[in-house]
């Protein structure tokens, strides 16, 4: 068994894509990592020995210049170009790919954020934004503050996680990037879940960001039961962390960022009504994606899968009924009693 440690800073989205960085090497060098949230550090493992002749089978991990664009858009194209050139050497570089394992094979003091020669940018990790402002000693000069530097090493690790790991949407002024943290994942079924989910959703919903994210988070959920082991369903993933960024003038900025929780969706894959419910909410995000008029209902039920009490329940009940009594508006269909009665014995009273 290899076994391999990779200490938490507390920035979740640069932590998280890391430890999807370290498994994808490990499983290209192996044919299978499974990447583990242990609390304070995350672990990837693999049965098998690793085959330092497939290095050159990390380019098959490295993506398009398209998804590239994304998890550098707060740059140009040529510095995109530059970044994408210098991750792809250091991954063909056998002794950075050694030394890489080498000291992830002991649970060391997590990564320094702030010291380093790599800019980790505000689309790799929200908090890492440069306008996150330095003091102002004496108030006697103001600063934009300065960008936040990582080692090298943390630096491609997390730029390989994102592009195979982050789903990305966006409209014209807004820009969400979101990442679902391991349990006990296969690097295998990361890859197909992220992209059968980034192929069913097209882009932004109208309703906004939230209810984007929680479209992703239902996505996700059903792309878990599929790929279920043993005939039980166990999750893979724990939550989906996300950042928004939105739009002034040619300059993205940040919006907001935080975790959206998976739990009551996986209460509802673990029911006897998991596909019942879970494909009709997913029905309603995708038809109700592109279309004016529809805000009501989708962030209503954004609001219900987030915080899931008996008043948002009865809230996107009534926002559902309503739109099925209106003759005018596209219909979802109603609800089974013994669906509605099912629901109830998860949500909160």
């Amino acid at each position: 068994m290899n076994r391999y440690f990779l200490p938490k800073s507390g920035w979740e989205f640069f932590d998280v894509s890391r430890a999807y960085g370290l498994g994808i090497i490990v499983h290209t060098l192996s044919g299978e990592a499974i990447v583990s949230d242990m609390g304070g550090f995350y672990l990837i493992e693999s049965k098998r020995e690793l085959n330092f002749d497939r290095i050159d089978q990390i380019h098959r991990f490295l993506g398009d210049d398209q998804v590239w664009d994304r998890t550098l858009v707060t740059i140009g194209r040529k510095q995109r170009e530059n970044t994408k050139k210098k991750v792809t050497e250091f991954l063909n570089d056998l002794k950075f790919i050694k030394d890489i394992l080498d000291h992830s094979k002991e649970l060391k003091p997590p990564a320094i954020i702030g010291s380093g020669s790599e800019t980790l940018y505000q689309s790799m990790e929200l908090a890492a934004t440069k306008g996150v402002r330095d003091m102002i000693l004496l108030k006697k000069q103001y600063s934009e503050g300065s960008s936040i530097k990582v080692s090298t090493e943390d630096f491609i690790l997390s730029a390989l996680g994102h592009v195979n790991a982050t789903v990305w949407k966006s409209s014209s002024k807004e820009l969400i990037f979101t990442i679902p943290t391991p349990i006990k994942t296969k690097i295998l079924h990361l890859q197909e879940i992220r992209k059968r989910v980034n192929d069913a959703i097209k882009g932004m919903h109208k309703a906004g960001w939230f209810s984007t994210i929680a479209q992703i988070a239902v996505n996700l959920v059903l792309e878990e039961l599929k790929v279920k082991e043993g005939g039980k369903f166990a999750p893979k993933f724990g939550s989906l962390i996300y950042g928004v960024m939105t739009k002034t003038g040619n300059q993205w900025k940040p919006l907001t960022g935080g975790i959206f929780p998976l739990d009551f969706l996986h209460q509802i894959a673990e029911s006897s009504v998991a596909k019942e419910v879970l494909n009709k909410w997913a029905d309603i995000f995708e038809q109700t994606a592109f279309r004016k008029g529809y805000e009501d209902l989708p962030v209503a039920l954004a609001e219900f899968i987030a915080n899931p009490s008996l008043f948002n329940y009865e809230r996107y009940i009534k926002f559902h009924l309503r739109n099925e009594l209106d003759k005018n508006r596209i219909k979802f269909g109603g609800y089974e009693s013994s669906v509605l009665k099912e629901v109830v014995n998860i949500v909160r009273i």
